[in-house]
């Protein structure tokens, strides 16, 4: 068995939900993880045995899934016929945009355009907004 180490796995692929809940099946219940970045490239870093290369192809599946479940709930389409009819053909698009409901509580108009001639005088008065 090999020996505890610290380490980092490169967060490419690999949900942050998953990693950190999952860890401790992987590795045993003394094993730690926590979101890291390496020379600028976010990861996690490990405490704990090293993962085989299976057990991270299993943490980026399950990711996959994750993401893709989340995503379809996001969008209200988790009891869609067409969304579970898509998914055994391809990949469903992650990435897709989700409309998001605006609470109402603070609605404000956009400020009108600046003219050419009134800008300067316009940002003289500007006063920015003070957080309370």
């Amino acid at each position: 068995m090999s020996q505890v180490q610290q380490y980092w796995l490169p967060g490419y692929g690999l949900s942050r939900h998953i990693v950190l809940g999952h860890i401790q099946y992987f590795l045993g219940p003394t094993a730690s993880v926590r979101p890291y970045s390496y020379q600028g490239r976010d990861g996690y870093l490990i405490v704990g045995v090293p993962l085989t290369r299976e057990q991270i192809d299993d943490l980026a599946t399950m990711s996959r899934e994750y993401e893709r479940q989340e995503s379809l709930r996001m969008a209200g389409d988790s009891a869609s016929p067409t969304a579970a009819a898509t998914f055994g053909r391809h990949e469903p698009y992650i990435n897709e945009i989700v409309p998001v409901r605006s609470s109402g509580r603070r609605s404000r108009a956009p400020p009108p355009p600046l003219s050419s001639s009134s800008s300067t005088s316009q940002m003289m008065d500007y006063e920015p907004r003070r957080s309370r």
